[in-house]
């Protein structure tokens, strides 16, 4: 019996001190940068080699603002409805979210992890999160069956107060790696 009433203390002491997304939202918040720059890898198997692009991002009023300044210099914005891609020269296009969910569902998780809203993506995915304020693992599941069909998986690291990857992987075999500086 006393050994019984240990464990269940030592699983309520484990309890009170499990690091949750709420713990990492107010981390990420407290902490939170108005602009981070990253290296992205994009793999697949339909290219000959890795594409990497290095640029910044930013926390804007609309979304987030991704500049891209190699290997060409392009802007895209990730608005609450669609992406906007904007070229050097002037040129632009657009994909609505309604028509691209799993893209949708990316652009989310890209912004709310750069704004340190990791809170906010509960509502659109389970989180798996492992590790405690120092060092940290996120597995995203996402909560729409459109999204799964295109999604492998989403997953976030991190230390401390700093998103450092985020791995992307789709059904198709393609992955893509961006790494945020601190």
């Amino acid at each position: 019996m006393r050994s019984m009433a240990v464990a269940c203390l030592s699983a309520l002491s484990f309890a009170a001190f499990a690091f949750a997304p709420a713990d990492l939202q107010r981390l990420l918040k407290a902490h939170a940068k108005p602009v981070v720059a990253f290296e992205e890898v994009r793999e697949s198997p339909w290219l000959s080699a890795p594409v990497v692009a290095k640029g910044s991002m930013r926390i804007t009023p609309d979304g987030l603002e991704k500049r891209v300044e190699s290997p060409r210099s392009e802007t895209w914005l990730l608005l609450a409805d669609r992406v906007e891609w904007h070229s050097a020269d002037g040129r632009k296009s657009q994909i609505l979210f309604s028509q691209a969910p799993a893209l949708g569902a990316l652009a989310k998780v890209l912004e709310r992890v750069v704004a340190g809203d990791f809170a906010g993506l509960e509502k659109d995915f389970d989180i798996n999160l492992g590790g405690n304020e120092h060092a940290w693992r996120a597995l995203l599941a996402p909560r729409d069956p459109q999204v799964r069909r295109a999604l492998e998986s989403i997953e976030v690291q991190g230390t401390g107060a700093d998103v450092q990857v985020l791995i992307v992987i789709d059904r198709q075999g393609e992955k893509t790696t961006t790494r945020l500086q601190p």
